[in-house]
């Protein structure tokens, strides 16, 4: 039998593509006991997994020198002979070294090799989607085929009760329907617009009869407001819920627009429709799982998933995979989707 600590990513994203390697990975090792490192806002995300013990990390520890120090001495209460690392970084690495994990197992990058173990090197995976480079790390140390199902968020009554209020308190008409609109990506390189996205509110309003709910972190509320603008039907509950009433929001909507970002595989895991509009993200690699996505992509452009933050190009290239999505396009998108 082996104690095995799994480290999991920071990201909404990342965490739900790293989920069903991890549930698959447990599943087939009853006998070991695995303990999660995990952010405290992605116990939802985790807790489903039968037989794992989750290690709850709080945001303030989560970066930085005070994360190395509490992390390493939260590790060091237990003698794990396994540290698997989903994470990239080299301070996820020094932890697990200082905590005198016995084998450390992860990809190489950031500088890290020489406090791993075991070091698998992700050109082998250049070019597959994340879900598949968390996939090969287990199965590289239980040296056996995983087979994986999508991510899933199990919604809770509870929360949906919260969702439920938290609508019903911003004005939301639960009966008439709504679309949930994420209002801002975090790097510039990926950010649609509030002009565009208020026109496509007012033709989803006017055209198919849906409020908008815009969905998001606190930071992002500002956003939110340049959308809604004086639109009567326009809500926004940007910083009004979280992680678990966020996915049972995306559950009542009919439908999620967005970039590529931790809240679109948020709605693919709750089983929403959405319309994804990509260009600076490469969607072979972080796109969310799901059968009911449309992507939009100007995948013509040869800078197109760049995965660049912030875009170089200049005059009338700059912003091209963004400015050539017109609100038509998109709502032509949607009204196929529903």
């Amino acid at each position: 039998m082996s104690k095995i600590i799994i480290r999991t990513p920071n990201h909404l994203g990342d965490s739900l593509m790293a989920q069903p390697a991890a549930a698959a990975f447990a599943a087939g090792r009853v006998s070991d006991d695995i303990y999660l490192l995990i952010p405290e806002w992605a116990e939802p995300i985790y807790r489903s997994i039968p037989d794992v013990l989750l290690i709850l990390v709080e945001n303030q520890y989560l970066h930085g020198l005070k994360a190395i120090t509490y992390q390493s001495e939260l590790l060091k209460k237990e003698d794990y002979g396994i540290g698997l690392l989903l994470t990239p970084s080299f301070s996820s690495a020094l932890i697990f070294y200082l905590a005198g994990v016995k084998t450390k197992i992860g990809y190489k990058g950031d500088g890290r090799s020489l406090l791993l173990n075991d070091i698998l090197d992700p050109k082998d995976v250049a070019g597959q989607h994340r879900s598949i480079r968390y996939q090969r790390l287990f199965e590289h140390y239980g040296n056996t085929r995983l087979t994986i199902e999508p991510p899933h968020l199990a919604v809770m009554n509870p929360a949906v009760e919260e969702a439920v209020n938290t609508l019903a308190d911003a004005g939301v008409d639960l009966k008439r329907g709504f679309a949930a609109i994420a209002p801002r990506a975090v790097a510039p390189s990926r950010r649609w617009g509030s002009e565009n996205y208020r026109a496509l509110s007012g033709k989803i309003i006017g055209e198919l009869n849906l409020d908008i709910v815009l969905v998001g972190a606190a930071n992002e509320y500002a956003a939110g407001e340049e959308i809604a603008g004086n639109q009567t039907r326009v809500f926004n509950v940007c910083g009004k819920t979280n992680i678990e009433t966020a996915g049972a929001v995306l559950s009542l909507a009919k439908l999620f627009i967005g970039n590529d970002s931790g809240l679109a595989h948020l709605a693919a895991a709750v089983d929403s429709p959405l319309v994804v509009l990509s260009g600076a993200d490469d969607p072979a690699e972080t796109s969310p799982i799901s059968d009911k996505k449309t992507v939009i992509i100007r995948d013509q452009l040869e800078c197109i998933s760049c995965v660049k933050n912030f875009c170089s190009k200049k005059g009338d290239d700059y912003m091209r995979c963004m400015k050539e999505i017109t609100v038509d396009e998109v709502f032509g998108a949607i009204t196929a989707r529903l």
